[in-house]
């Protein structure tokens, strides 16, 4: 018979230990994880009992956020409406100042029409005037010479000198 080597005897008390030991590491950490799995609650317990606080405590600031928000919202309608009514404003204005400048313009061109007429009959005045004058002066410097003349010849004596001749205002 062969006899089995001593390790292989002495191995079988070995992994008695062996168990033994593996058997307490197990107990061990198994109470490990307990322990923080208990630590790990009461962690999460503290937590939420703060996060409750920290809402109750956030509650005001809440509020007041939401007041501001509806204060902000009734400031952006004023504005959008005021700026509704000053864009309305602007542009009635500005069609009532396109209407007053084309009337002004027809006016305008009416009067320079006008304008044209009238220099047309002063010019035409002007010349008739100028015309009528000039056939006066002409008349007048011929009545003046014919008057002369028959002065000249009721005269009995007669010069056979030249007569200068004068100059009226008329001529």
């Amino acid at each position: 018979m062969i006899q089995p080597p001593l390790l292989a005897i002495q191995a079988s008390g070995f992994e008695r230990v062996v168990d033994v030991v593996a058997d307490v590491a197990t107990i061990i950490i198994a109470l490990a994880i307990i322990v923080v799995g208990l630590a790990v609650i009461a962690v999460a317990l503290k937590v939420r009992g703060m996060a409750k606080r920290f809402r109750g405590d956030l509650a005001p600031v809440r509020k007041h956020l939401e007041a501001a928000a509806a204060n902000v919202e009734y400031v952006s309608l004023a504005v959008r409406q005021d700026v509704e009514a000053v864009s309305k404003t602007v542009k009635s204005t500005s069609d009532r100042v396109q209407h007053a400048a084309d009337a002004a313009a027809k006016r305008l061109a009416e009067l320079n029409a006008l304008m044209d007429v009238v220099q047309a009959e002063a010019e035409d005045i002007f010349i008739r005037t100028a015309s009528a004058v000039r056939g006066v002066q002409a008349g007048a410097g011929a009545f003046a010479r014919m008057q002369r003349r028959d002065a000249a010849m009721d005269d009995d004596t007669v010069d056979d000198a030249p007569r200068a001749r004068r100059r009226t205002i008329l001529d």
